[in-house]
């Protein structure tokens, strides 16, 4: 059995940046890049099938700015082995586009059984990479998928809809993508991952080697361009409340909090 998993590497949301910033590879050192937390998902719910059928799974990185970092990590997760797509002619910010290259980098990997990717690409907020792959590909899809079982005839799905929950069988060849579940929580790299991880030869793809030409997956082919990019500035109120005892200030401020439908805490 083998499973493909797509992962993202992006800017960790610790990293003290303004939103243009991290776009600009020089105001980010190689500690500030982080596997997509989405993508952690999608590895983690290959890594279970890989536990418990013994499957083979192989992390596939295109966006980031070190991809190579990213792919160590997923090795040391546990992932089997991983593939390096690193080329400046592929515009990956255009999902569509992304699909490309995926299906391109599937056929020369050659016979899989599943593909994992997460909910979210972060970089540009798209959800629909999945949807997209799974149209190109001519297989069936779960996407949203928060738990997975293994049954007789594939697999058993429970996914997100609006205002509910619901269960699906799939055959044993598809696409899924995995939300942020109890279930996919993505486990912890182990010393002896890290090692393997040191030591494992990771071969790099370029655009060429897929068979795709720039006007095919670079800029010049997309269809959704950014034009713009800028900070958001938010604008908070602030309540001074100068009456009363302090037990009063408190119930006053609590009244205007909710009066705003202001939440507190989680």
């Amino acid at each position: 059995m083998k499973i493909i998993v797509f992962i993202e590497q992006i800017v960790s949301t610790q990293v003290k940046l303004q939103g243009v910033d991290y776009f600009d590879s020089t105001r980010v050192s190689e500690d500030d890049l982080v596997i997509n937390p989405s993508s952690k998902n999608a590895l983690e719910g290959a890594l279970k099938l890989k536990d418990q059928l013994g499957a083979e799974v192989t992390a596939v990185c295109v966006r980031g700015l070190k991809t190579n970092k990213a792919l160590r990590e997923a090795i040391a997760m546990g992932c089997t082995d991983a593939i390096e797509i690193a080329d400046e002619t592929i515009y990956t910010y255009d999902p569509l586009l992304l699909a490309k290259v995926y299906v391109e980098a599937l056929g020369k990997i050659g016979e899989f059984d599943l593909v994992f990717l997460g909910v979210e690409e972060q970089s540009t907020g798209s959800y629909a990479i999945g949807a997209m792959l799974s149209e190109k590909l001519g297989l069936p899809s779960v996407l949203y998928a928060e738990e997975l079982e293994v049954i007789d005839s594939g697999y058993k799905i429970g996914h997100v809809l609006e205002g509910g929950r619901k269960i699906v069988a799939m055959p044993s060849k598809g696409v899924i993508s995995c939300s942020d579940s109890q279930y996919f929580t993505p486990r912890y790299t182990s010393m002896r991952g890290i090692l393997t991880a040191k030591r494992a030869e990771i071969p790099k793809w370029t655009a060429a080697d897929l068979g795709l030409s720039s006007s095919v997956v670079g800029e010049e082919a997309t269809s959704l361009i950014e034009v713009s990019f800028s900070n958001i500035v938010l604008e908070k109120e602030s309540y001074i409340i100068k009456e009363g005892e302090p037990e009063e200030k408190v119930e006053n401020l609590l009244a205007k909090l909710k009066e705003d439908e202001i939440k507190l805490g989680a």
